[in-house]
């Protein structure tokens, strides 16, 4: 059983790195920027990231793993036919996490670009469905189309807020493409 202040530590470390990646640029951010802002030591630091670069990568497979899992429940739900709360609850996840995912996001280097992690996600997601249950012509421009529609319709979200009626609206852009 994981000690809950460990938990908490780790916590308040990433709050504390995705705060300063959304002030400065990845580069200028030290281990001391982030342990002085989190009211940590060094060597507490030390216990649980090699270094900056570790945080990032732990922060970065976790945000990959968890929308790996949404978009998979979220075409699980549209096999199933559960398209309104399918929908609302995928977007719903992701804004909650969004500090984190759009701070990812400002990083755009080849190792850690979480933007074009998401994108392949999307795509490959897309595309085995489209493979799976459909007889659309053109598939993989259809799963490049889905994709950035899905992946728009985030970054809109992550501004304007989840809205039904504009989710309706692109999930009828979604039937609409299938039916093509």
């Amino acid at each position: 059983m994981t000690d809950i202040r460990i938990i908490k530590t780790k916590q308040n470390i990433e709050n504390t790195f995705v705060s300063l990646l959304n002030e400065t640029n990845f580069t200028s951010i030290t281990v001391n920027d982030i342990c002085k802002r989190a009211l940590t030591s060094r060597s507490t630091f030390y216990l649980h990231y090699l270094d900056k670069y570790d945080l990032l990568a732990q922060l970065f497979d976790q945000q990959v793993s968890l929308f790996s899992t949404i978009v998979e429940k979220r075409f699980n739900g549209l096999i199933l036919g559960q398209l309104e709360e399918t929908v609302v609850q995928f977007y719903d996840e992701l804004v909650t996490r969004q500090p984190v995912i759009q701070a990812l996001f400002k990083l755009d280097g080849s190792e850690y670009n979480l933007k074009q992690k998401f994108e392949t996600i999307l795509y490959d997601h897309w595309l085995a469905y489209l493979n799976e249950k459909t007889d659309v012509s053109y598939k993989e421009l259809t799963a490049q189309i889905g994709a950035s529609i899905v992946f728009d319709t985030l970054n809109w979200s992550f501004v304007n807020g989840v809205n039904h009626e504009a989710l309706s609206f692109v999930e009828d852009i979604r039937k609409k493409i299938l039916t093509m």
